[in-house]
């Protein structure tokens, strides 16, 4: 077996880092200090030996080993592309395959056996948590209603699904069916294991057991965190401008700053990086001020995107070979 034996794929915004941070916590596992390793999807090109660095580092030995990257329930690995205009001309010329297939594909090449597992929420729901997030970062300033509209038209979804950007991935990204079936396309149904995020949020120990049988530890150990859920509801940051990823990319951007970083010693770079993304996960979680979200989305979007999902829910349905909690809350046959 692999040194690697799980990954948590996705699904953003569905309660993955609760996820991560309650297994990261059991003593027989082991996972990256930092969520979003995001090798499949956006760091493919540094190789096999850096993705196992990254993921092994400081492993005890025999531990269960496993990472948690939500890039890889986007259903394309975009990020190679993310700052071309001509990204759909390279997508269709360099990949042949469904891009659905892509990310499993990958990982089925370096890990045939690994153990998958991802957290789906309604996905309504999912997209409004989004937009809310994007609205946050100051990414969206559109209103809910109009940034449904205009996502709905059949050019923005071909888009979105080819490369879901932080502004326009709210309804490609809760289309399961699809970004799973290229999974199953890749592994066997039992490698593949799916929680629900309400089971998730109002039976933790309970699910937790379930997914630590899945991965072959101890499934009785329940961790001191379960009664908090990580990135809920955020509405505002508590400070302005207490963005760690934006200063790194501001600081890539400036030319000095780049000489001077390739100046360093490759070791020293590495520990650098690897220190300063781990901060940019934890300042990125605690600045985050919770609770109620105020604004709520009107009737005529919520059976816009219930019409939409629909189909996609009863592909899951298929291939799940399990009801699916929101289809039958909107009452699909």
């Amino acid at each position: 077996m692999s040194a690697i034996q799980f990954l948590i794929i996705g699904a953003q915004k569905g309660g993955t880092t609760s996820l991560f941070e309650y297994m990261r916590r059991h003593p027989q596992i082991h996972m990256p200090a930092n969520k979003e390793i995001s090798f499949f999807d956006l760091n493919y090109s540094r190789g096999e030996e850096w993705y196992l660095a990254s993921v092994l580092r400081d492993a005890r030995p025999g531990a269960v080993c496993g990472e948690a990257s939500v890039g890889y329930m986007c259903g394309t690995p975009y990020g190679e592309f993310r700052n071309d205009r001509n990204w759909d001309a390279h997508l269709s010329a360099r990949y042949e395959d469904q891009l659905e297939n892509i990310i499993p594909g990958r990982i089925g090449r370096l890990l045939p056996e690994i153990r998958l597992i991802c957290v789906l929420r309604d996905p309504v729901a999912r997209a409004y948590s989004h937009y809310s997030m994007a609205c946050l970062g100051k990414a969206e300033t559109r209103s809910f209603d109009q940034a449904v509209e205009d996502l709905l038209a059949q050019d923005a979804m071909e888009h979105a699904r080819a490369m879901p950007l932080s502004d326009n991935g709210y309804i490609a990204n809760g289309e399961y069916g699809r970004v799973l079936a290229g999974y199953l396309r890749t592994f066997a149904r039992e490698q593949l294991k799916v929680v629900f995020s309400d089971e998730l949020s109002n039976s933790p120990a309970d699910t937790l057991a379930q997914v630590f049988e899945f991965v072959g530890v101890d499934a009785g150990y329940e961790p001191e965190n379960l009664d908090t859920r990580y990135r809920a509801a955020a509405l505002e940051p508590r400070v302005q401008g207490l963005d760690l990823y934006a200063w790194q990319r501001r600081l890539a951007a400036a030319s000095p700053a780049r000489s001077a970083w390739r100046r360093l010693p490759g070791g020293v770079r590495e520990r650098v990086g690897r220190t300063y993304s781990v901060a940019s996960f934890r300042t990125e979680m605690w600045n985050a001020r919770r609770g109620v979200q105020e604004q709520e989305m009107s009737s005529s979007t919520r059976h816009r995107l219930m019409d939409h999902f629909r189909g996609d829910a009863e592909l899951l349905r298929s291939l799940m070979g399990e009801e699916i909690p929101w289809l039958l809350e909107w009452g699909g046959s």
